[in-house]
């Protein structure tokens, strides 16, 4: 008598949604606009294979692909996607300096650039301060980060970002 279950057991096995119950279209809301959905699902399928990831999504190749090529998926067709998209987001590198200041940039576009640095010094003591709380020493990039956004004497603060 086998105590573990099978490899197709643990496939068909419901995944766990917010409520520890199994994911539904009910319980879980799709969050990710379709385009953006269809692309990380393309890039993931180019990566590894078609049939491959329809295996994983759970759904059938011809389905994923269909999906791809611009149909429009069913509700629970969906959160299925989603959250196996989500679980793919493994991070393959740590942030760097230089992407949080393009990102910072980015999105401080309309605001003046000694309150974009004033932004950019507020977030970095924010992550130092929430690694200090969990116990852990701030990773390279973080005080780097801090570094960076330090007022330096004898420079204005519009001569620093």
């Amino acid at each position: 008598m086998r105590t573990t279950p099978g490899r197709s057991e643990r496939l068909r096995a419901p995944r766990p949604g917010a409520h520890g119950g199994p994911v539904t279209s009910g319980s879980m809301v799709p969050t990710l606009p379709v385009p953006l959905l269809r692309d990380g699902l393309a890039r993931e399928s180019a990566r590894f294979s078609l049939r491959r990831v329809a295996r994983e999504v759970g759904m059938s190749p011809n389905g994923l692909r269909h999906f791809l090529e611009g149909a429009a998926p069913r509700s629970a067709t969906r959160v299925k996607l989603e959250c196996w998209l989500a679980a793919q987001g493994k991070v393959t590198r740590p942030p760097n300096l230089g992407q949080f200041i393009r990102l910072l940039n980015e999105l401080s576009v309309d605001i003046a650039p000694a309150q974009a640095l004033e932004l950019g010094r507020a977030l970095a003591e924010l992550l130092v301060q929430s690694y200090e709380v969990r116990r852990l020493s701030p990773p390279g990039w973080v005080r780097d980060l801090l570094r960076h956004y330090r007022t330096r004497r004898g420079k204005a603060a519009s001569e620093v970002a």
